[in-house]
């Protein structure tokens, strides 16, 4: 298990300046102002529905960097194997589906 907490933030942006994307094209992609993704980048936590938009942006699975820096293990081993096999699309209404239900 982690000792210390992650900065979400500073690995998106680290993830990022490795992918060659424009801060206006990041921010379209995940519907945000451009103002804003900088704010992003000094966030320490973020919400997951916005952490997989961000995933498919940038083509990284952030959800997965998460799981392992917390040492996570998934409750249904044979589900989580069975998501990498998901078009990206279905995996963020998958996302926003747990948010939902973890709101309420």
């Amino acid at each position: 298990m982690a000792t210390r907490d992650m900065h979400i933030g500073h690995l998106i942006k680290a993830v990022f300046d490795e992918s060659g994307m424009s801060v206006s094209e990041f921010a379209r992609q995940i519907h945000l102002e451009r103002t804003t993704v900088y704010s992003l980048f000094e966030r320490p936590s973020i919400d997951s529905v916005l952490l997989a938009k961000i995933s498919l942006a940038l083509k990284h699975n952030f959800l997965s960097d998460v799981e392992s820096h917390y040492g996570l293990i998934p409750q249904a081993p044979s589900f989580a194997i069975h998501l990498d096999n998901l078009s990206p699309e279905i995996v963020l209404q998958l996302a926003k589906l747990l948010n939902t239900a973890i709101a309420k």
